[in-house]
């Protein structure tokens, strides 16, 4: 299973209330085209600094009405500051404003992602996901909130552990809080890997015997936020210890499987990373039994068809769902609905 922005964009996190009637407030998750727009829709003092920061600086770079996605401004900002250190002027300012920045638009992520999704995002359509999986299936995520580990902690059929499930070594006194009440048999898990990093987990040290540290609190508090994410700019650093082997990993399972399935991911073109681990195996790869695309976006399910071509033959069974809940639909009956999520 292959998670996108668009997985967590259309699950079910504003349940209906007693009233019969849906929650509608505030800020939605963030997709690549929609950031600074969900952004404005921030509230409370904290995020409120972060957000003006990043407005003024984007405001004073790129103009009043500027336009941009969050991997266009975050990769302008990236070659802004690579021009300013590389190619300093007389008379510039000693010191360099982008990193402030690029962490200004971290923070308010941080803070967005808090408020959209909410710290107990009980969603059915990831409960259903969750619950078609066995133990031998893998979860292959590009998002950084926790939807996903969420779901797989207040599941009960002995499905997750946390300890290997990040396909990464963790922390024991760390992994406490993510597991779910009754843990597998034996060293066994089903596999959640994070290709760009998580925000409920610690900034790992660049160091070939890392370990990972878990969140228990991943919202602001005091001060900024440190998370251990791959921002969505052009130069993504995977080549680290800790997404080498999640990559790697990534790499692997793909290979082996025979049933995928896309869900909320638009395999963007400027992607390369991700294309390039799609693509390497194609050819030596097992052919596909069942390929599943559950996205709106009638280019995007052609884009990930044409990747994925040289895993496809006559056997291969094509489904293509125009969102996540038909997707869960189609597994099975939903369950029922949560109550309404606080998402202060």
């Amino acid at each position: 299973m292959v998670l996108g922005a668009g997985a967590t964009r259309g699950a079910d996190l504003n349940p209906v209330g007693k009233d019969k009637q849906p929650r509608v407030a505030g800020p939605v998750p963030p997709l690549d085209g929609d950031f600074f727009t969900q952004a404005q829709l921030l509230s409370g003092e904290r995020p409120g600094e972060y957000l003006q920061d990043l407005i003024d600086g984007a405001v004073k770079n790129f103009g009043e009405n500027f336009r941009l996605t969050m991997e266009g401004f975050l990769t302008q900002i990236e070659y802004m500051s690579d021009v300013f250190r590389t190619l300093r002027l007389k008379g510039r300012p000693a010191r360099n404003p982008f990193p402030a920045l690029r962490n200004a638009f971290l923070q308010v992520l941080a803070a967005l992602l808090d408020q959209s999704v909410g710290r107990e995002p009980n969603c059915r359509y990831h409960t259903q996901l969750v619950d078609s999986l066995s133990l031998k299936d893998t979860i292959v995520s590009f998002n950084y909130d926790w939807v996903i580990d969420w779901t797989l902690k207040r599941h009960h059929k002995k499905k997750w552990n946390p300890r290997i499930g990040y396909g990464v070594p963790c922390y024991r006194n760390s992994v406490k809080y993510w597991e779910p009440q009754k843990l597998p048999a034996g060293n066994r898990s089903i596999i959640l890997l994070k290709m760009h990093g998580s925000l409920n987990w610690f900034r790992c040290e660049r160091k070939p015997n890392f370990r990972l540290k878990l969140r228990r609190r991943w919202w602001h508090q005091y001060g900024d936020l440190d998370f251990e994410i791959i921002p969505p700019e052009w130069n993504k650093p995977i080549s680290s210890p800790l997404y080498q082997k999640v990559w790697r990993t990534a790499r692997q399972r793909l290979k082996d499987c025979q049933c995928l399935a896309f869900l909320g991911y638009s395999l963007p073109s400027t992607d390369l990373p991700a294309q390039a681990l799609l693509r390497a195996d194609a050819g030596d790869a097992r052919k596909l039994k069942v390929l599943v695309i559950a996205n709106p976006d009638r280019e995007a399910r052609f884009r990930i068809r044409e990747v994925v071509s040289k895993r496809l033959d006559r056997g291969t069974r094509i489904l293509s769902f125009d969102s996540f809940k038909d997707f869960a639909e189609f597994l099975g009956p939903l369950p029922e609905a949560s109550r309404p999520i606080d998402k202060k």
